[in-house]
């Protein structure tokens, strides 16, 4: 067995990817295995086998994403909650982060016909996996990945109300200080 291991934050910077996008990505391919590594500080990080890696590589040229002129994805969209079989499990519901909810809901609907958007709220890209864990809180029980089954559908949305009033306009950017290196001539001192 190869002893080898490359975290996902230097795998999504060699492929172009975000972080949170390329843990999704490796997710759906692979089982990461959280590590101490140089690169983390000696703090965990999710890691992958040299041979996991190569296999990532090769299953994204394959789909012809690397070496590839596509813009970078919004860092701001919509937060989801999506019924996955209404008639048949009403509490199981897909929580996520989509450019375009209308989209994303034809996407679900491609293997669960009668999927439906219960609501979606504006949000960064950033946001999603900590707006999964305060929503799941409140009583979801995990069944995979992103899919949840909830007792009370209302409380879910009342919670994601919630959350998402006390956040701030996705697409408002922060206000940078005059001594941020990080400004054009800005004092770093």
């Amino acid at each position: 067995m190869n002893d080898e291991y490359i975290s996902l934050k230097q795998l999504a910077g060699e492929l172009g990817m975000d972080r949170s996008h390329a843990r999704r990505y490796v997710l759906n391919l692979v089982t990461p295995v959280k590590r101490r590594t140089p690169e983390s500080g000696g703090q965990l990080t999710l890691t992958v086998s040299a041979q996991e890696a190569e296999f990532i590589r090769h299953t994204r040229e394959e789909q012809g994403f690397l070496d590839s002129q596509k813009p970078v994805a919004s860092e701001t969209g919509f937060f989801y909650a999506i019924q996955l079989v209404p008639e048949l499990a009403p509490g199981r519901i897909k929580l996520g982060f989509a450019d375009g909810v209308e989209l994303r809901l034809a996407q679900h609907r491609t293997s669960a016909p009668t999927a439906r958007l219960l609501k979606s709220w504006p949000c960064r890209r950033a946001w999603e996996r900590t707006a999964i864990d305060a929503l799941s809180a409140i009583g979801g029980a995990l069944v995979l990945n992103e899919v949840f089954e909830f007792e009370a559908i209302d409380e879910l949305l009342r919670r994601g109300d919630e959350f998402f009033r006390l956040l701030p306009d996705p697409s408002t950017k922060t206000v940078l200080s005059p001594s941020s290196p990080h400004q054009r001539g800005g004092n770093t001192a």
